[in-house]
């Protein structure tokens, strides 16, 4: 019997360091996941519009397994085919269940049929009330949802958003656990660390100019991150020559922000396009302030913990899941959504702060060492523990 089965929909680079991280607490764990995605191979991202492979190990430190080879497949015949088997695996020993989310409908049997076997279970939740209000559900989803969460035993919740989503859909408070959202800080503190000092050597390399003040957008360019509003903002505030933008990323989107920097005649926007995963600290060197202006549907924002690690201000929108807990006025600033104007103010000002930009940076170092994965694994063990109690009598 594992003191744990994680049950996840693919690989992912920030998850998998959270995995290596519960392994090296001690924890008998192992994953189940539903593919492959692109762990140790190429795989289309259709955001990113091209061919990626993580250059970090997104199998490596922990247990797992893999049922289905192929790379996110979720017809229904796919699902029926790896149905036994997932479910053997998940139930079979009566372990603990960690869900990463209700990603496919085999994971909802999956939880179904966990309750009725009486399997201890728990659900980590990545949702805010706007991404979870912006997906289409019938009215008999909805209570099914209700249901299989009221009979879980544990919510873990990576943020305050997050927790109110599982209070809505009704677990008490008793059962909930924080799970702080985090990335690997010291990995990004320590490589940006080594690279401030060749910051000028850097820019000169990717053609920026060392001395302008730096706003930087990293992300899939695609509409729910707005970075068209990001570069429309940024002329009408009339930085084009006193500041850069730079965007690094790529999507569907840059063609248009192309188009529209030649139409403007901004000299000092660059795009860097795809950074990969060990290459992103240096992003956030080559940038003095990261802009993140994203819809509902950007349940948390992970690219502002890697700033703040990095020790860089940030400027978020209200709408980004990650606003509420790791934005303030000493690390940055928070941008109510589609509101242009005060989005062009914002950067007015931000450009005239930028002599208390270090010390703002230092104040996001402090306020992101809270979210860590020692903080997530105690999280899931005080979950588990609470578990134990409350099934003392199996």
């Amino acid at each position: 019997m594992k003191n744990l089965k994680i049950v996840a929909s693919h690989p992912v680079q920030y998850h998998a360091p959270f995995f290596k991280a519960l392994t090296d607490s001690g924890l008998d764990i192992e994953v189940g996941y539903y593919h492959a995605g692109t762990a140790g191979r190429k795989g289309y991202d259709p955001d990113f519009g091209r061919d990626i492979q993580w250059d970090i190990d997104l199998l490596a430190g922990y247990p797992y397994r893999i049922f289905l080879n192929e790379t996110g497949v979720y017809s229904k015949s796919e699902q029926i085919r790896i149905f036994m088997p997932m479910f053997g695996w998940a139930l079979q020993d009566r372990s603990p269940l960690l869900l990463m989310g209700w990603f496919v409908e085999i994971i909802w049997l999956i939880w179904f049929l966990a309750i009725l076997f009486r399997v201890p279970i728990l659900l980590l939740c990545e949702m805010t009330p706007g991404s979870y209000a912006a997906i289409p559900k019938p009215a008999w989803r909805i209570g099914l949802l209700r249901w299989l969460v009221r009979h879980t035993d544990a919510g873990l919740f990576i943020g305050s958003q997050s927790r109110r989503v599982l209070t809505a859909l009704g677990l008490t408070d008793e059962r909930l656990f924080p799970t702080p959202y985090s990335v690997d800080n010291e990995r990004f503190a320590s490589a940006a660390d080594l690279l401030k000092p060749q910051r000028a050597r850097l820019c000169r390399e990717y053609g920026l100019d060392e001395g302008l003040p730096t706003f930087l957008f990293c992300g899939k360019l695609i509409p729910k991150k707005h970075p068209l509003e990001l570069l429309e903002a940024y002329h009408s505030a009339g930085l084009g020559r006193k500041a850069q933008l730079v965007f690094v990323g790529e999507g569907v989107l840059r063609a248009r922000l192309e188009a529209r920097v030649r139409e403007l005649g901004l000299a000092h926007v660059r795009f860097l396009g795809f950074l990969n995963q060990s290459q992103m600290p240096l992003a956030y060197v080559l940038g003095h302030v990261l802009c993140l202006f994203s819809e509902p549907t950007e349940t948390w924002g992970l690219v502002v913990n890697e700033a703040m690690a990095c020790g860089r201000p940030v400027i978020v929108s209200d709408a980004t899941g990650c606003a509420v807990d790791l934005v303030g006025k000493e690390n940055g600033w928070i941008v109510p959504l589609h509101d242009q104007n005060v989005l062009v103010e914002t950067l007015k000002h931000a450009y005239e702060s930028r002599e208390f930009w270090e010390q703002m940076g230092n104040a996001g170092r402090e306020k992101i060492s809270r979210h860590t994965f020692a903080h997530m694994v105690e999280g899931v063990r005080a979950a588990l523990d609470t578990v134990k109690d409350s099934r003392g009598r199996k």
